[in-house]
């Protein structure tokens, strides 16, 4: 009865168990490649008149026992004990032993179909813990430097902004990765203009005469102000790829950062001669 309850738990046990493969923010528990741990309760039959005292938590691991090589699901005595593992890629599914902590173990088919399933719910995960910072946003004339009304103002990312990221989670024999990356950088003016920047902006060359470059996310003000509130984004898009050839896209994530730039008049120089 247990046996076929931890069954049912597998897709669970994979979402929810920390991976294997630590990558140093608390993720890690399996032992070998093919080998997770999941814990679960034995499921009542009904609820009990008189509240008794929670049963132990029961241990299980799911071993894959050998690859289906395309065959479907014809019983249990179709999962050789003997048989080797093949290096062929897996199919249909493939057959696991369950074995429990209580001493109850089971042969168990499982589909792709619930790998997969598995795989995406791992991949959320994955895109969660992407170290995905507030932009560091550059300009020019320089931060903390009067905007001039009339001349181009450039917003642009420090270097290695703009570059994609990813992470990678397994559990057992499921796997899967998330990739996160920059698409779009929007600038909120503060003067009732916004720009959709299609990359992180073009970087003022100081040693350079402003007549040999040109930015690519610049915004002309044409009103003097103490304090525009400039407020810059970066929009991510994320992407994910796992076991038994699964893959898809994920929510897109925005950083934002806010600072005020003041902006003046621009002063003619006038010489005599």
């Amino acid at each position: 009865m247990l046996a076929g309850y931890m069954t049912h738990l597998l897709l669970a046990g994979i979402a929810v168990v920390p991976a294997g493969n630590d990558h140093g923010d608390g993720v890690g528990v399996s032992r070998n490649y093919f080998d997770y741990l999941i814990s679960a309760r034995d499921k009542p039959s009904r609820t009990p008149a008189v509240q008794s005292k929670a049963k132990p938590k029961v241990t299980c691991s799911y071993q894959r026992w050998w690859y289906a090589n395309g065959l479907q699901k014809v019983g249990q005595g179709s999962a050789d004990p003997d048989r080797t593992l093949s290096s062929e890629p897996v199919k249909d599914g493939a057959w696991y032993l369950l074995k429990c902590s209580n001493g109850s173990q089971k042969l168990v088919w499982l589909d792709n179909q619930h790998t997969k399933a598995a795989a995406e719910q791992l991949a959320q995960q994955a895109y969660k813990r992407i170290p995905i910072t507030l932009p560091r946003v550059l300009t020019a004339p320089p931060r903390g430097r009067d905007a001039l009304v009339g001349l181009p103002h450039w917003f642009y990312l420090a270097k290695g902004q703009w570059a994609p990221k990813a992470k990678r989670l397994s559990t057992g024999a499921v796997w899967a990765e998330a990739t996160a990356r920059p698409q779009r950088m929007t600038v909120d003016t503060g003067e009732g203009h916004s720009l959709i920047c299609n990359g992180p902006g073009t970087a003022y060359d100081p040693a350079r005469s402003a007549g040999q470059q040109s930015s690519t996310c610049s915004y002309q003000y044409q009103q003097p102000a103490q304090a525009r509130q400039v407020t810059v984004s970066v929009t991510w898009g994320g992407t994910w790829h796992g076991s038994g050839g699964a893959g898809g896209t994920l929510p897109p994530i925005t950083r934002s950062v806010t600072f005020p730039v003041r902006v003046v008049e621009a002063q003619a120089l006038v010489t005599e001669g």
